[in-house]
């Protein structure tokens, strides 16, 4: 059994709904019901009285593990707390490809300075992964582009800046050098990541666009790498944003799109960290003064 397999549970019998339960969850109904049954299959008891699919209630079983289960997640809230303040260790996570060199280092030098046992390690993943990896607690802390954290409920962020953003292409793109204005993309193809949000990200591109008077023809791949490494064969362009480290491979030009993408920090609500708060000050300071 796992945490998440115990949240859902407790989740749905606060509220006696799947529904409900997967809402505050910001889950799948579907994934919510494969969790609790994988845990009532461990546990070898139905934790539910299942009337139909709109109704259900504890069994008596599922009112014993239910009160169980809270004491044991405020146990595990309480020495969570209590570690977060015996360490100064955090794990940040950011977007793979970027370079935050800009900033990040001055950052951690200054938190260093004003607490010498703070501690930070980092881990580079795409935005679906950095997610993932804070709702797994792999990571404390993750900066990211806001709208991925958006709406999230189960999270505390906080927009620190906005970066531009352009659409990268080659020198060995056909008749790259004739490219003037952002209308003179409309024959290539766009690459993009192949992501849970690839119609939204879609459209966000395609009203870039709209002013110039033609809709961009979308191809969606696996990653990051696989992007730029079809911008860098002239197999079409890609709209990235300003932080992305291949823009200044040689060979690459960049057009700038007169838009711009709020990046945030985030971390989940129940994390107790003064380390985090530092971090987040710092780097707030930074860019206020920068501004």
């Amino acid at each position: 059994m796992n945490d998440k397999q115990i949240e859902c549970f407790l989740e749905t019998a606060k509220h006696l709904s799947f529904t409900k339960a997967a809402q505050n969850l910001y889950l799948p109904q579907p994934a919510v019901s494969r969790y609790i049954s994988a845990l009532e299959e461990e546990l070898g008891v139905d934790l539910f009285i299942r009337e139909n699919s709109r109704h259900i209630s504890l069994s008596d079983e599922g009112t014993l593990y239910f009160n169980f289960f809270q004491r044991y997640f405020a146990e595990l809230h309480n020495i969570r707390k209590m570690l977060a303040n015996t360490t100064n260790h955090i794990r940040l996570g950011y977007n793979i490809g970027w370079n935050v060199s800009s900033f990040l280092p001055k950052v951690v030098n200054e938190c260093r300075s004003e607490d010498p046992d703070f501690m930070i390690s980092f881990e580079c993943l795409g935005f679906r992964d950095l997610l993932q990896a804070l709702e797994d607690k792999h990571l404390d802390a993750i900066i990211t582009s806001s709208d991925y954290v958006e709406g999230r409920a189960d999270l505390v962020r906080y927009k620190f800046t906005s970066i531009p953003r352009i659409v990268v292409y080659s020198e060995l793109l056909p008749d790259f050098d004739k490219i003037k204005t952002a209308a003179d993309f409309a024959s290539y193809t766009f690459y993009m990541i192949d992501d849970p949000r690839v119609g939204e990200l879609c459209q966000d591109i395609e009203l870039l666009f709209r002013p110039y008077g033609f809709v961009p023809r979308f191809t969606a791949v696996p990653n990051i790498n696989t992007v730029f490494a079809s911008v860098e064969n002239g197999l079409g362009v890609a709209v990235l944003d300003g932080w992305y480290q291949g823009i200044h491979h040689p060979g690459i030009h960049y057009f700038n799109l007169n838009d711009h993408l709020p990046i945030s920090i985030a971390w989940k609500r129940n994390t107790i960290s003064s380390s985090i708060d530092m971090l987040y000050k710092k780097i707030n300071e930074h860019f206020k003064s920068n501004d």
